[in-house]
């Protein structure tokens, strides 16, 4: 007697070329702009043109046009980010902590920001929309209920 097995759900995942650029995007802006930290903190100046932002707004930033708004893009490549940054999830933190630790430890420069974002961007070109994932994870949908904004 065989058992019927449900359908399982098919990740969706961001075409390689989208998720190159929402990377290039970020590190360009961060490069170009400026690169910032802080508690809770995504972005300065305007969520549409930022003056500088932190790795989590400048990936909204980049794959929706306003730092503080997530999307489905952006929560991959997040994703994809969390496993280059904790790639054995060893880290007792939840995804949106995980981000705030990296980009706010006191010992982090703008040149590791940016080059964590060219090295995503590079596991892309090289791998795909999964960047070397084995599996794919959304954000919660507490990211987008986080303070946008406040002087650093």
């Amino acid at each position: 007697m065989t058992t019927a097995l449900a359908p399982q759900p098919q990740a969706t995942t961001t075409p390689a070329p989208e998720l190159r650029g929402i990377f290039q995007r970020s590190a360009a802006l961060i490069a170009e702009r400026g690169w910032c930290k802080g508690a809770e903190l995504l972005y300065v100046g305007s969520p549409h043109n930022p003056q500088a932002a932190t790795l989590a707004g400048a990936l909204q930033w980049a794959a929706t046009g306003h730092a503080e708004q997530p999307n489905s893009e952006s929560e991959q490549a997040l994703a994809i980010l969390r496993d280059r940054i904790d790639p054995d999830r060893k880290a007792p933190f939840d995804d949106w902590e995980l981000f705030c630790a990296w980009n706010d430890s006191p010992s982090r420069t703008r040149a590791q920001t940016i080059a964590l974002l060219v090295s995503a961007r590079n596991a892309v070109e090289r791998d795909g929309p999964g960047g070397g994932l084995v599996y794919r994870r959304a954000l919660p949908a507490s990211l987008s209920q986080v303070p946008v904004s406040r002087t650093v």
